[in-house]
């Protein structure tokens, strides 16, 4: 058998080059107050959004003859008119 130690250290260099980077646990209260603001905002309009969703989901699974859910009839996406990015 051969040694591990060349491929331990090429793993462990792929992994500082691009691997997730850790931040730091320390927050002052700014950040803190950020955060929560932002996950607050998130749930706020989620709250319309879910239901909207679920009720859709339950109409095209029982009432619906064509049981698939397609997000281009869903959000009115026509590939006939013309988008900004293209």
């Amino acid at each position: 058998m051969a040694c591990n130690c060349a491929t331990s250290e090429q793993i462990d260099e792929l992994y500082k080059k691009y691997g997730e980077q850790r931040k730091s646990t320390n927050k002052n209260t700014k950040q803190k107050i950020k955060d929560a603001v932002m996950y607050t905002g998130v749930a706020v309009a989620m709250i319309p959004i879910i239901p909207v969703l679920v009720l859709y989901v339950f109409y095209k699974a029982f009432c619906d003859d064509d049981h698939r859910i397609s997000l281009t009839k869903f959000f009115r996406l026509d590939k006939k008119v013309g988008y900004a990015g293209q």
